[in-house]
């Protein structure tokens, strides 16, 4: 419910991106960053940039030199993400070791994923409104631009695009399942056709956001709403 209410309670929509976003520990080490996954933000300053092992090391934000408090856990929350992976509401995406060893296109990769199970927990728990916000507060906007490749990457529509084409067809995987079964059978499973309904009705309310931006049509809104009737 934490999760849930911490995601509920965003006002900028923009913060999913930020949350999504693969973030490396910028501690220094051996006159190298120390790089290892960041799990954490930093209350003082609001950045996510010590591991687990360097906030206990550090003494200031190495971003922007605020001092860190010397307290609890309290003063270093996890990051979004990783409440709602400890709240079993999203995959884990990488481990230390393993993100060690990964490149910056895996990065990306690893962020658009992180973004896009953030949109499966909205969609899942009638938060509907906060995607429908990051289209028209982020991929609209002009001003929504970053010169870290990986952040711009998860700025652009597309991204948004992809998710409702892929949560689409993980509906009509479901809905064969369900219509291959007998007459009897499938009144067992009307709690589950209401879900998928308001699945429905939620990547059609997305997709009508960019319909009114654009003016234009969309093929992937006309086959939801047609599944949806």
């Amino acid at each position: 419910q934490k999760a849930l209410l911490r995601l509920a309670s965003i006002d900028d929509p923009i913060e999913l991106c930020h949350e999504a976003k693969i973030e490396r520990c910028r501690a220094s080490r051996d006159m190298e960053d120390c790089a290892a996954f960041v799990q954490r933000v930093l209350v003082s300053c609001g950045h996510a940039s010590l591991c687990d092992e360097c906030i206990h090391e550090c003494e200031v934000c190495p971003v922007c030199g605020v001092p860190l408090p010397n307290g609890s856990d309290d003063e270093f929350p996890l990051r979004l993400y990783d409440e709602c992976y400890e709240a079993n509401l999203v995959p884990e995406m990488y481990v230390d070791g393993l993100l060690g060893k990964i490149d910056g296109d895996h990065e990306q990769i690893a962020g658009v994923r992180r973004l896009h199970s953030l949109f499966d927990v909205s969609l899942e728990h009638n938060l509907v409104s906060l995607i429908c916000h990051y289209v028209t507060d982020v991929c609209m906007d002009d001003r929504a631009v970053s010169t870290d490749p990986n952040s711009a990457f998860l700025l652009d529509a597309k991204v948004v695009i992809d998710w409702c084409r892929l949560r689409f067809k993980n509906v009509l995987t479901e809905l064969q399942v369900i219509y291959n079964l007998t007459v009897v059978e499938m009144t067992n499973k009307l709690s589950i056709l209401l879900k998928i309904l308001s699945k429905l009705i939620g990547l059609a309310n997305i997709l009508e956001v960019f319909k009114s931006s654009r003016g234009t049509t969309s093929i992937l809104l006309d086959s939801i709403l047609k599944t949806k009737q």
